[in-house]
């Protein structure tokens, strides 16, 4: 009996010591796991670190690459992502120094900071995209964003202004019985972003956040007199009442007057067509002016014309125009006054650089078709605010009465002997 005691005590730690040997294999194996898992992973982190690396940027040579391309490369490339050749590029820029007090800084010279503001107005680029092209950090941009706008500012008041010009060919022959007219006038609706508390006030009649900007140019498609910031909401004869009144106002000259749409009274200083009678020129296809009227309205639309034709190209041109743009609003309306100063700045050079001047045909064919449709749309929804802020006076009516008829007269006379 005690042997088999004996022999079960003994089977007895046998057992335990196998179990125990047992636990100390597996805590000996999960610390080698362990420890190799840790091995591994340190490996990995080393290997990715100091091994797999992406390749070096060197920020500066990509930059100078594009803009080398951009500026200094072809005429077209140029053209299509500044809106203007590289030779009025470079002109502009020492106009911008001269004139506008621009300086480079340390890092940034003026050239670039030049490219990058029509690089955005061109094509209404965010911040984060410039960054991702010419290598600056945003707020470099944001920066000389600014610097190159303050700039425009200041030079602007010697664009926007009254000029001489010659007018030769068709243009000639719109203009030719509206001697005293100095041009034409009308509003353009402008996309802006607000606040939502502003919006109410920004909202125009067809829902949209607009800014009402009044706008008056030449015969020669040239921009004499900008008014942008009145709110969407407001009517025409609000903002030209203002541009009347203001210290910076529109100066009509003794004599000399501006062509009007319907919209706007019959008065001095600002001819009107006659209402009740047909006017936009889609309406003259396939038709002859009948009267007096009829002939008057029709010469009137053919020479008004140009102040549509200068928005239209206007927009074309600088597509931050055409939507609304990140900016708070008071530099939106900084940069619609710089986009029609550019505008003239590139009417002038044209004369000496066809490349401009064959941008600026193209622009105004792609314009001409779109004002078909436009006022064809317009003649069927008749949707138009008149304009009361101009007095109209039985002088001013026997001008216009007196200036039809001599048209007309004429018009028989070269008709019959035809």
């Amino acid at each position: 009996m005690e042997s088999s005691i004996v022999d079960a005590s003994a089977t007895s730690r046998k057992c335990r010591r196998d179990e125990e040997e047992e636990e100390e294999l597996e805590q000996v194996f999960f610390i080698i796991v362990s420890v190799v898992t840790m091995l591994l992973g340190a490996l990995t982190w080393y290997h990715d670190k100091y091994f797999v690396k992406e390749p070096a940027r060197n920020l500066e040579l990509e930059r100078h690459s594009f803009l080398n391309r951009l500026y200094r490369g072809t005429k077209t490339d140029c053209i299509e992502q500044l809106r203007v050749s590289k030779k009025a590029f470079f002109k502009l820029c020492r106009i911008l120094q001269e004139k506008g007090q621009l300086v480079k800084t340390k890092n940034v010279p003026i050239d670039e900071a030049v490219a990058m503001f029509l690089h955005i107005l061109a094509h209404n680029l965010k911040y984060r995209v410039v960054h991702f092209s010419y290598c600056r950090s945003m707020e470099t941009i944001s920066r000389q964003f600014k610097n190159v706008l303050g700039a425009i500012m200041k030079v602007s008041k010697e664009y926007l202004k009254f000029h001489e010009y010659n007018l030769e060919g068709s243009v000639e022959n719109k203009w030719r019985w509206f001697k005293n007219s100095i041009g034409a006038l009308d509003g353009i609706h402008i996309p802006v972003t607000v606040s939502a508390e502003d919006r109410p006030r920004y909202r125009n009649r067809k829902g949209d956040i607009s800014t009402n900007v009044l706008g008056v140019c030449g015969p020669d498609l040239r921009f004499i007199y900008v008014l942008p910031g009145w709110e969407g909401s407001a009517g025409d004869s609000r903002v030209l009442r203002d541009a009347l009144h203001r210290q910076n106002c529109l100066h009509i000259p003794n004599g000399k007057y501006f062509l009007v749409d319907a919209g706007y009274t019959n008065g001095p200083g600002f001819l009107a067509p006659y209402r009740g009678t047909r006017y936009h020129l889609n309406e003259w296809i396939r038709n002859t002016p009948q009267n007096y009227k009829e002939l008057f309205n029709l010469r009137h639309a053919s020479a008004r014309n140009v102040i549509e034709r200068s928005f239209g190209v206007l927009k074309k041109r600088w597509s931050i125009l055409r939507t609304p743009s990140f900016f708070d609003i008071k530099t939106q309306i900084r940069i619609i006054n710089a986009c029609f100063m550019l505008h003239n700045f590139i009417r002038d050079e044209q004369h000496s650089d066809p490349i401009l001047e064959a941008q600026d045909l193209e622009l105004l064919s792609v314009v001409d078709n779109e004002l078909i449709n436009q006022q064809m749309e317009r003649v069927t929804n008749n949707i138009g605010d008149e304009v009361t802020t101009i007095q109209a006076t039985e002088e001013w009516t026997r001008f216009r009465d007196t200036l039809a008829m001599n048209m007309f007269a004429t018009y028989q006379i070269r008709r019959n002997f035809d």
